[in-house]
């Protein structure tokens, strides 16, 4: 598997200067080096992970995101991907959830709010000359993760702000609410 530190690092758990640097800088946090080694632990256990590249981790909340780049995850069959992230979440104590970093934002955001479809995403230009994106979901009962937390997911990854909106609300019960 393919990490932006040196494996021997992670192995060792004593960083070089170098990987040293990306922790201090911010690029890289506590949370990604725990990742990585439960990652690199689970690759001794099922090599056809090793295709795979490590971008990023986030924790929100009690849930842990884990991005992967582009083409590595879809290449690879589901219980594979499922093995992996029941080994992070072991290693780890966080529900988790392994996410691909496709550079198409409509591909991205449909694979985090899956099964559930986008309908359509409207960019909409703010007075202060900033960005907001609008992606209108079919259906909000499909949606597993808070749209809260996948609207931070996204600002994390993309650095784009983000909001939901539904065609078809969740209806709660007076005991949900």
């Amino acid at each position: 598997m393919e990490f932006p530190v040196c494996t021997f690092d992670l192995r060792t758990g004593v960083l070089c200067s170098k990987c040293e640097a990306k922790l201090r800088s911010g690029e890289l946090t506590q949370t990604d080096l725990s990742v990585m080694k439960a990652l690199l632990e689970h690759e001794k256990h099922d090599h056809r992970v090793s295709s795979l590249s490590y971008v990023r981790s986030f924790r929100l909340n009690n849930k842990l995101f884990i991005v992967l780049r582009e083409g590595g995850p879809s290449r690879l069959p589901q219980d594979v991907l499922e093995k992996m992230r029941e080994a992070v979440s072991r290693a780890t104590g966080l529900e988790t959830q392994l996410i691909e970093e496709f550079r198409d934002l409509n591909r991205f955001i449909q694979s985090l709010i899956a099964p559930a479809r986008v309908v359509t995403v409207n960019r909409v230009w703010l007075p202060d000359q900033t960005e907001e994106i609008r992606v209108v979901v079919d259906d909000e009962r499909s949606v597993k993760t808070p749209t809260n937390l996948l609207s931070e997911l996204v600002r994390n990854v993309k650095g784009l702000s983000v909001s939901f909106e539904f065609m078809r609300r969740k209806v709660y019960s007076r005991k949900e609410r």
